[in-house]
């Protein structure tokens, strides 16, 4: 298995569980997404930011799955592990990975794409400013 580039903790709180304290599956999507921010403020990125230029931008999902293994419980402290697996001119595709001590939880997959959102016009994927697309190049190399 590769290294993570990156791995934060979560700790699952009772509002994430259902009666029986079991994490919701779609709380899971909700820590992936923490996740991927957390990564991003580390990398000295933004999620949702304006260019140079004041162009505003931000990064929508095009696609997420998330495959389960064993339950995540109330009170269990969570690390989240976040590899970089692929990134093209306009998207970034990125692996969670959930583990309580030692034990694999859950696995999931994230794609997203750089968009810009013109004046006064629709959203629309575009290619990464150069800046963003070497931080994130440089964090997948850190993982091989």
């Amino acid at each position: 298995m590769q290294m993570p580039y990156f791995e934060t903790t979560r700790r699952v709180e009772f509002c994430d569980t259902d009666m029986a304290g079991i994490m919701h599956f779609a709380n899971f999507f909700r820590f992936m997404e923490a996740a991927e921010h957390a990564l991003f403020r580390h990398l000295g990125l933004k999620i949702a930011g304006s260019l140079s230029d004041g162009t505003h931008y931000g990064w929508p999902r095009v696609s997420a799955d998330c495959s389960y293994k064993q339950p995540a419980r109330y009170e269990d402290e969570l690390s989240i592990r976040v590899i970089i697996v692929q990134r093209n001119s306009r998207s970034l595709t990125t692996k969670y990975e959930f583990y309580r001590e030692q034990t694999l939880l859950a696995t999931g997959e994230m794609k997203t794409v750089f968009c810009i959102l013109p004046p006064g016009q629709k959203m629309q994927s575009a290619d990464m400013p150069d800046d963003i697309a070497a931080k994130l190049d440089a964090a997948r190399q850190a993982e091989e």
